[in-house]
């Protein structure tokens, strides 16, 4: 019988895809992959170390995989195996840790360990580990890695090292199998994806360069951080048919004070104009952010000044998160602490904002029409996924299949979702067989 792996993975679309080739890379090995939670020979955590809290969860889930079953081999991979070090040496529910640098050769590394147990690794015939393994409907493609920036609160330089990117033509190749694999959505993804560049492409050029890739219909970005590459791309954007409408940039306060303190490389006047341009080259352009409330030195005016920027600007996506000292950063030391009932009453506000903007931007695209990922048909028949300019979306009674890119006028909204019917279909996307 072939040996059994599960995978839980904690934190960030970088980590989803980088799941994803683990999971090539068992599945070359000779490994069946079953859902995380049920019994299995392997166990990968594949965690997080952005907060205290991913850390835990992270912890948790090995913990949970011991008590499922006992004899269970478990690993912690990732940013928690660099940053929790030796402080789980001993842990009885961890039986490895494995950093960056060794968690594709997983394997090849339990091989060496237990020969009797785990079979030696050798692509199955017609198989590749170079392919990542995805059970969604679109795929991530990982082009960039680590961070240099050094915020006065982020982990991510000690989890992850200095910037590095992969060489243009490893994507291409990895992009085209993605789309013969069905997938019609790219999503783009890094440790600070603007900061792409190996050795003459930067993050636009590869774009372009994937958008010639036949059979790819959307190209997605995750978040872009601000002085890296973003003007470049909010002109690329406008001019691109397959270049989704969505730009997520990360704002973590409005007040400049807050900012310096963040080490963060801008203000708040430059945010502003970066999101104005934007909106003016793009007029439905969906905009998603990241904000850190209750950080050292927080005090109400300095709230009142994010507040109004949110207010100010037409976001569709706030992400609000509120901040956790993490020990071996700038900002664990400084001074101010904020209690965290406050942090708890200021998240909770600018939660309430962030769901009112967002029915806010979906009800503009009453009338319009809009393009829509299929990702899943319920028992009705009807398509359910997401715009270009990430807004959830349903089709009403349609024949539609996931992984399609389907055309939808816009009829009404419900709950925050578009709902809409089927305008055309292009017979190029009609692919409902194209499944994984």
């Amino acid at each position: 019988m072939r040996p059994t792996v599960s995978f839980k993975t904690i934190g960030c679309r970088l980590n989803q895809a980088e799941t994803a080739t683990m999971t090539a890379r068992f599945d070359s090995a000779g490994y069946m992959t079953v859902p995380f939670g049920t019994p299995s020979d392997v166990a990968v955590i594949h965690g997080c170390a952005i907060t205290g809290k991913a850390e835990h969860s992270s912890l948790y889930a090995a913990r949970q995989a011991k008590r499922i079953r006992s004899d269970t081999f478990v690993i912690l991979a990732g940013c928690p195996a660099e940053t929790l070090g030796e402080t789980i040496r001993g842990d009885a529910s961890i039986d490895l840790t494995i950093g960056q640098t060794g968690k594709y050769a997983i394997p090849e590394l339990l091989h060496r360990l237990r020969p009797e147990q785990f079979p030696a690794p050798g692509a199955k015939p017609g198989q590749s580990d170079s392919i990542p393994r995805f059970d969604t409907q679109r795929a991530l493609v990982k082009v960039q890695d680590g961070c240099d920036f050094g915020c006065a609160y982020c982990i991510v330089p000690t989890a992850r090292g200095t910037p590095q990117s992969r060489p243009v033509s490893e994507i291409m190749d990895e992009a085209r199998h993605l789309v013969d694999a069905g997938f019609r959505e790219i999503v783009l993804t890094g440790a600070n994806l603007g900061r792409y560049g190996h050795p003459s492409h930067n993050l636009t050029d590869l774009i372009a360069l994937i958008e010639t890739i036949p059979g790819v219909e959307r190209i997605r970005l995750s978040s872009i951080e601000l002085t890296t590459t973003e003007e470049s791309i909010i002109i690329q954007m406008a001019l691109s048919s397959k270049l989704c409408h969505f730009l997520h940039i990360p704002l973590q306060s409005g007040d400049d004070g807050i900012l310096a303190a963040m080490g963060r490389r801008y203000d708040s006047a430059t945010y502003r104009r970066t999101l104005e341009q934007a909106v003016a080259a793009i007029p439905f352009v969906g905009l998603g952010t990241d904000i850190i409330v209750g950080f050292p030195g927080e005090d109400d005016h300095a709230f009142a000044n994010t507040v109004q920027l949110i207010r100010d600007l037409p976001f569709s996506n706030l992400h609000v998160f509120p901040y956790s000292r993490r020990r071996g950063t700038r900002a664990d030391t400084l001074p101010g602490q904020i209690p965290e009932t406050l942090k708890k009453e200021r998240l909770l506000a600018l939660v309430e904002m962030g769901e009112s903007k967002r029915f806010l931007f979906a009800e503009r695209f009453i009338g319009r029409t809009v393009s829509v990922l299929i990702e899943r048909v319920d028992t009705a028949g009807n398509g359910h996924g997401w715009t270009g300019e990430y807004v959830r979306a349903q089709i009403i009674a349609s024949r539609v299949a996931p992984r399609q890119v389907i055309s939808m006028q816009v009829e009404k909204v419900q709950g925050g979702t578009l709902v809409g019917t089927e305008t055309r279909k292009n017979a190029n996307l009609a692919l409902s067989s194209c499944l994984l």
